[in-house]
């Protein structure tokens, strides 16, 4: 165990007992974690991680919690938030170095307005850096593992340092899936002035077309299941248009919702519960695997699980 007056001893940054996690999820679901800790900087989060890996107690890192789903009796251990100690970026020529906790979508708007390609349609993914690496998160035929050049990682008490050719990435997937992740460096490519406006048109008609098809203004989590691999799915649909086939947009469970707008999108409509989203995750498994054959894997992160059966 760990007592309060450690943490505040150790940790310069904010500490808060009994934290609601519905307050940092883009669902605003979630029960009570044990402690919240938001460091003040990069020293003071590595201070937090080292404590509780020497006292061998559990934590969890959170960027923005824009892709988690947490369960109804919360999460044992800590919560160490990132935004703040990781939140930093640097640019330098074509060279990028940011924190774990940047928000992906300020630093895909900032590099492209300086004319670096390479993360521009990563503007309207949600989430943190951190959490985009550890995702391998892309979006309109861009990925970040298209960028990254080196991940730093905390790891035995330490950073270190993975080079690009350490990590493998996939689709929505990388080897740093379990890792902390501290920071990234990237480097992106300088685009003409022709070429910056042609991306610039494409951009701008891939962000309309998602704000006419996702439920932008209601709580949700983005992206519920991975579109299946090709081999694992003779139709050539992808989640939401398999889920949509079954008849299942507008399906409720108590407070919870999948989306109207988009079928792979569940919301929450006012007072769901964690317990609301998992009810329709298992029918929407379901229906998919009875009509189309195919087990969908969850994109969001599950935190409070060990897993969900159905």
């Amino acid at each position: 165990m760990i007592s309060t007056e450690e943490l505040l001893d150790t940790i310069r940054g904010e500490v808060l007992l009994g934290e609601p996690m519905k307050e940092h999820t883009a669902l605003r679901i979630g029960g009570y974690a044990d402690f919240y800790v938001d460091p003040l900087d990069r020293d003071d989060l590595c201070r937090a991680l080292s404590l509780f890996e020497l006292r061998n107690l559990p934590y969890t890192l959170i960027g923005r919690g824009t892709n988690l789903l947490v369960h109804d009796d919360g999460i044992r251990g800590a919560v160490i938030a990132t935004s703040r100690a990781l939140g930093e970026y640097t640019i330098k020529k074509n060279i990028v170095t940011a924190g774990a906790g940047v928000p992906l979508a300020v630093l895909a708007e900032k590099t492209f307005s300086l004319s670096l390609g390479g993360m521009e349609m990563l503007q309207g993914v949600p989430g943190t850096v951190g959490g985009a690496i550890a995702m391998n998160a892309g979006a309109y035929g861009q990925e970040i593992a298209g960028v990254v050049s080196w991940v730093e990682v905390f790891e035995n008490g330490r950073p270190r340092v993975v080079p690009v050719e350490g990590i493998e990435f996939g689709y929505r997937y990388s080897s740093l899936g379990g890792c902390v992740i501290l920071g990234s460096g990237m480097k992106l490519g300088k685009l003409s002035a022709a070429e910056h406006d042609k991306r610039d048109r494409l951009r701008r008609e891939a962000f309309r077309e998602r704000a006419s098809s996702q439920p932008l203004s209601r709580p949700n989590a983005g992206s519920i299941f991975r579109n299946p691999r090709p081999e694992e799915n003779p139709s050539g649909l992808g989640a939401g248009q398999m889920i949509d086939a079954c008849g299942l947009k507008g399906a409720r469970s108590g407070g919870a919702m999948i989306s109207r707008e988009h079928a792979n999108i569940i919301i929450n409509t006012g007072e769901a519960r964690a317990a609301d989203v998992v009810e329709l995750i298992c029918l929407a498994k379901e229906h998919v695997r009875k009509m189309f054959g195919v087990t969908l894997e969850l994109e969001i992160k599950l935190f409070g699980y060990e897993k969900i059966l159905c």
